[in-house]
């Protein structure tokens, strides 16, 4: 009987909590898409005389890490969208500031567009940067995880201006580029800072997962457009027709940021 009382106030808060809105004035990310969380099952049941405790199982998606692509070098989308945060973060724990870091690198490269008079026809580069994206931001732009989410964040840090294997196209030499296609993107080999295509946002896309595949590794991860505009959560190499919708434009000049989106599961206690 105490089992079945139990099961019914589960019901009836798990209602409660699924009703919360997820929607937030979050800059980048698109948390009513992407986040998706959802209760799977019972982790454990401890009663005692004074009462029940119950763990629930969590899952949903968490933006771990943020990958954007600038035309010119040292430029950051996100350096300066959050650069008071960032620095009390890092500052806290003795740490350097990677997107303060960023802002004023200078590469050997450069980014650009070259067009059908250029060399090759639809050839673009950009450098990328990513940075791992602390708890601390997330919870702040969604208080609902603060209780109700699965704590962590990404810790990776990558900046394409000073390496020069971004600039050429000497990495990952002998691996069959057509064999390594992600999607209607491009290939992921060789993982530098060229790519082809009519748009910018799809080039953009690629040269992101590029750099994030370099860092944090990609394995499992969905991918959001987060700036200039926002899509929702999407498969890497997700047919453009279904999301681009003419934001790959010329003329955008490959300033972009993505946000990808890790699954995690974990036992919260309700009461």
């Amino acid at each position: 009987m105490e089992v079945r009382k139990l099961s019914v106030s589960l019901i009836l808060l798990l209602s409660l909590i699924l009703a919360v809105p997820f929607e937030s004035q979050a800059s980048f990310f698109n948390w009513g898409s992407c986040l998706r969380w959802r209760i799977t099952g019972i982790c454990r049941i401890v009663c005692s005389p004074g009462g029940c405790q119950v763990w629930v199982r969590v899952r949903h998606w968490r933006p771990d890490e943020v990958s954007e692509t600038v035309n010119i070098p040292g430029d950051s989308i996100w350096g300066e969208s959050f650069p008071g945060i960032m620095a009390s973060l890092f500052g806290a724990i003795g740490g350097s500031v990677p997107s303060q870091t960023v802002i004023g690198l200078s590469g050997t490269g450069g980014g650009g567009v070259r067009t059908a008079t250029g060399p090759i026809m639809n050839e673009k580069f950009y450098e990328s940067h990513v940075f791992g994206v602390p708890w601390e931001v997330m919870v702040l732009e969604q208080p609902f995880l603060a209780r109700w989410g699965c704590e962590g964040g990404g810790t990776a840090f990558y900046a394409s201006e000073p390496d020069p294997l971004w600039h050429n196209d000497f990495r990952d030499p002998g691996i069959d580029a057509q064999s390594s296609m992600i999607g209607l993107w491009g290939p992921l080999y060789p993982r530098q800072g060229r790519a082809f295509h009519g748009s910018d946002v799809v080039a953009s896309a690629l040269l992101s997962y590029r750099a994030v595949d370099l860092s944090a590794g990609v394995s499992g991860k969905e991918i959001q457009l987060g700036y200039p505009t926002e899509t929702g959560c999407m498969t890497p190499g997700a047919d453009p027709r279904a999301w681009d919708y003419n934001r790959g434009k010329p003329g955008t000049g490959g300033k972009y940021l993505w946000a990808y989106w890790t699954p995690v599961t974990c036992c919260i206690l309700l009461n």
